[in-house]
């Protein structure tokens, strides 16, 4: 540990506030579309995410978590960081040729520049790996409010003053790029030398990149297949509707982040602590944490589906327009796909602090089969609403599967005895 072990308390009150600043800044920028431009833009703008997103986060190979749950240091973050700075031009190419291969010229060059807003935001996200392991969550939560207000005001500025998408996704792309510069790279600079690592310079020894990429590879397709939960049912939205249905339904489904906000800062603030637990032995504390993550995560949920329910129209109207307020009941059914989702999010904690990676590529594997057979049958013929119960469906394995994942592991988990620990759960899954 670097600087002490800052409580789990204070390390959630952290990852809290910076994710919420972050997220109100790109709630601001996708409210600030929808009122400076039209649903056509906003749809296009979510289609820039929904097709860019995929391949990035695959070639991250989500080595964010893999790092924060190396509580052995069997690697140092030089090697992570080499491993990310191979795979990214690669990811970002792959995103240019799908892009100019299955879109128009405009949605081309969103597509493109979305890609490269990712792979920029990667660099800052091994970062907070680093950091989340030592549980300097401050750290974190101040990149991630620098990132927010000047991405908003960069992506605002550039839009207003040209109303070219691209142009302003251009913007948000430098505005990260300075955050890395002159605050992620100074403050990681510190804790390596604090934690005693030979620096940072990016390293690539053979072996060591076949281990990391071979342990985290399966996270890698875990994540592609998550973001696929967005871009399977955005893609058959905008192919049977068009770009308009599209922005309205991405605009209803961002409200979703309001409450993933405080799930992000519950899973990220523990995550290393449960992979402690775990690796010692100590079940006690690791069923104890679970339970609390998982009440806080029913709480939100429900709160989100009352607001939907009872205050719905008003709330949209006042973020967007009467536009989108016209569809109250799509609202809510979001919000339940919602709840559900925050409580599979909060599961994947402990999964993850197990390292049971290989698993959950099954589970998302079969996600993605009951994604495509219900979008192929609901979206074209239900619309958006089809797209809402896809969410529903798909969130409810998820949770379903992953609580399943968590019972199995804490009844594998074996106490110490005499200060050694015999972990059958390893990382095979």
């Amino acid at each position: 540990m670097t600087d002490g072990q800052p409580s789990l308390r204070r390390n959630f009150s952290w990852t809290f506030f910076g994710n919420v600043v972050f997220a109100a800044c790109l709630w601001g920028i996708l409210s600030f579309l929808t009122k400076m431009g039209s649903p056509d833009i906003v749809g296009r703008f979510a289609l820039g995410s929904a097709i860019a997103t995929p391949a990035i986060m695959f070639a991250n190979l989500q080595l964010r978590v893999v790092l924060a749950t190396d509580a052995k240091t069997n690697h140092e973050f030089r090697d992570y960081l080499g491993i990310r700075l191979l795979l990214l031009p690669a990811a970002l190419l792959i995103v240019v040729v799908i892009a100019v291969l299955g879109y128009n010229r405009e949605q081309a060059l969103v597509i493109a520049m979305f890609g490269l807003v990712r792979c920029v935001e990667s660099l800052s996200d091994i970062f907070y790996g680093f950091a989340q392991k030592h549980e300097r969550m401050d750290l974190v939560a101040r990149s991630l409010w620098i990132r927010g207000i000047s991405a908003l005001a960069l992506f605002g500025g550039v839009f207003w003053l040209t109303g070219d998408l691209a142009f302003s996704l251009g913007g948000m792309a430098v505005a990260w790029l300075l955050t890395i510069l002159f605050f992620d790279w100074p403050s990681l600079r510190h804790m390596v030398k604090q934690a005693g690592e030979s620096g940072l310079r990016p390293r690539l020894r053979r072996d060591v990149v076949r281990n990391i990429v071979w342990l985290a590879l399966p996270l890698g397709l875990v994540m592609l297949l998550i973001n696929l939960r967005n871009t399977i049912p955005r893609a058959f939205l905008e192919s049977s509707f068009g770009e308009e249905q599209l922005g309205i339904f991405s605009a209803l489904s961002y409200l979703v982040i309001a409450g993933s906000t405080v799930i992000m800062a519950l899973s990220q603030s523990s995550i290393a602590r449960l992979s402690r637990y775990y690796a010692e032995g100590r079940r006690e504390q690791f069923q104890s944490t679970i339970i609390k993550l998982l009440g806080l995560g029913v709480v939100i949920g429900i709160f989100g589906v009352l607001v939907a329910a009872l205050a719905g129209k008003p709330l949209l109207t006042l973020l967007y327009s009467e536009e989108y307020a016209g569809h109250t009941g799509l609202f809510v059914v979001i919000m339940i796909g919602g709840a559900l989702l925050y409580l599979g999010s909060l599961l994947g904690a402990p999964v993850s602090a197990m390292r049971e990676f290989r698993v959950q590529l099954w589970v998302y594997l079969v996600n993605v089969v009951l994604m495509l057979g219900f979008s192929v049958w609901a979206i074209p013929k239900y619309g958006m609403m089809g797209a809402a119960v896809v969410m529903v469906v798909c969130s409810l394995w998820v949770t379903s599967a992953y609580g399943f994942l968590v019972w199995r592991g804490i009844h594998r988990m074996e106490i110490p005895v005499d200060g050694v620990v015999s972990d059958r759960g390893g990382d095979a899954g």
